[in-house]
């Protein structure tokens, strides 16, 4: 079965990506983020326009793992716990 029809599955897909662009973010800083170019000026449109695509769900996962990294490490110890004995 897809990791995307199980519920179990999901979660744990979700918790690793999160861990991984966190990691990948801890290992070199500036990966996800876009440089603001200088012709281009600071209106919100322009901002909401860089944050689009594969690279913003990246970054946007490595700042909930940045964030709420305890609630993350807690959750990882549940599905790890549910991976050993349950399944």
């Amino acid at each position: 079965m897809s990791a995307i029809f199980d519920f179990s599955s999901l979660i744990t897909v979700i918790l690793l990506f999160i861990c991984t662009c966190t990691y990948m973010r801890g290992m070199r800083a500036t990966i996800f983020d876009d440089i603001a170019r200088e012709d281009e000026d600071l209106d919100p449109r322009a901002v909401l326009r860089r944050r689009s695509g594969l690279r913003s769900i990246c970054w946007k996962a490595a700042r909930i793992g940045e964030r709420i990294s305890p609630y993350i490490s807690i959750a990882l110890v549940c599905m790890a716990a549910h991976l050993l004995f349950l399944k």
